[in-house]
C-alpha cells in the first residue's frame, strides 16, 4: 500500500470496477434481464458494491476498518458473479458473452484477496487481564 494516495490506484478497485462496467454492459443490453427488475437491482447493486467498498473502507484511513470494507467487497463479486451465472443459466446471456466479465471477477477476486493480506494487523492486544498465579505458600 506503500506509495498508494487514493483508492482508484489499487489494481483490486479498477478491476472490480472493469467487472461491474462488463455487468451493466451485458444486464443494459438484455432485454430478458431488463425486463426482470428483481435480478435486474440485485445484480447491478451487487456489481456497484466491489468498488464502492473498496473506496469506502480505503477512506476510513483504519487498517482494521479497510480489512472489513475489502470483505465486503469480495463478497459483493462473489454475488454479481454468481447472479451472472444464473443470468446465463435462465437465457438472458450467453456464455461467451459472459466471458471477459467472468474474467474480471476471477482477476479481481485475487486482487481483492492479496490486498486484504498486504494489510498488517494493527489491532491492540487482547484486552483479556492475565491471571496471576497464586503463591503455593504464603509469604513471610
Amino acid at each position: 500500500m506503500a506509495g498508494v494516495r487514493r483508492y482508484k490506484d489499487f489494481d483490486a478497485w479498477k478491476l472490480g470496477e472493469a467487472f461491474r462496467a462488463e455487468v451493466y454492459r451485458l444486464v443494459l443490453n438484455s432485454s430478458e434481464a431488463c425486463e426482470d427488475r428483481e435480478y435486474c437491482c440485485q445484480i447491478l447493486d451487487a456489481a456497484d458494491g466491489i468498488g464502492s467498498n473498496i473506496a469506502e473502507g480505503f477512506l476510513r484511513y483504519s487498517p482494521g476498518s479497510f480489512k472489513q470494507f475489502l470483505d465486503y467487497s469480495v463478497s459483493c463479486l462473489g454475488e454479481a458473479e454468481q447472479r451472472l451465472i444464473k443470468g446465463i443459466a435462465r437465457g438472458y446471456f450467453t456464455d461467451a458473452a459472459c466471458a471477459e466479465a467472468l474474467r474480471f471477477a476471477r482477476r479481481a477476486a485475487v486482487a481483492i484477496v492479496r490486498l486484504k493480506q498486504s494489510q498488517r494487523d494493527n489491532r491492540r492486544p487482547s484486552a483479556t487481564p492475565k491471571l496471576r498465579r497464586r503463591p503455593t505458600h504464603p509469604t513471610k
